[in-house]
């Protein structure tokens, strides 16, 4: 589901944990199909992925199948039960349809890193409304970080704290 775009941190799941959320979700996935042996899930990757690919992500209002192809997949139990899509189907005007679905992709792809941004902005605005502002003044005590304070490091048996 890798989808390049200089917007979006799909582009770079392993940055930002999305690769943990999408394992996690698969595992899930598999966890309520298998048996309680929990054995057979290599016959039940098609159907977890497939499961995946086609359901719509809350982050981006799309599904991953749709942001990589322009258009929604359609499931196979559609092709057994006579709907609507089904029964009206004509093969050139589908083309022509998907065509000029993947021409709206970039777009498409641009709307739901748009989203996703926006969703994770009202996130952190929910989660900063509880966070204190601290102050310190030259000389009081702080927790040593080395990446923050660029102190020179001495080992673990200096001390913990900066200041005087």
């Amino acid at each position: 589901m890798n989808i390049v775009h200089k917007f979006t941190s799909v582009a770079y799941p392993q940055g930002n944990g999305l690769c943990e959320v999408t394992n996690r979700d698969i595992v899930s996935r598999f966890k309520k199909r298998l048996n309680e042996k929990r054995i057979g899930w290599v016959d039940e990757l098609s159907n977890v992925l497939w499961a995946y690919r086609t359901t719509f992500k809350k982050s981006t209002g799309e599904t991953p199948f749709s942001l990589v192809y322009g258009s929604e997949a359609m499931i196979p139990a559609e092709i057994l039960v006579p709907t609507h899509r089904v029964a009206n189907f004509d093969e050139t005007a589908n083309n022509d349809a998907l065509c000029e679905n993947l021409n709206f992709v970039d777009e498409r792809r641009l709307m739901a890193a748009i989203k996703e941004a926006n969703n994770k902005q009202q996130i952190a605005k929910y989660y900063n409304k509880k966070v204190r502002a601290l102050a310190f003044d030259v000389g009081e005590w702080v927790l040593h970080n080395n990446e923050a304070s660029r102190a020179k490091t001495v080992g673990k048996l200096g001390p913990n704290w900066e200041g005087s």
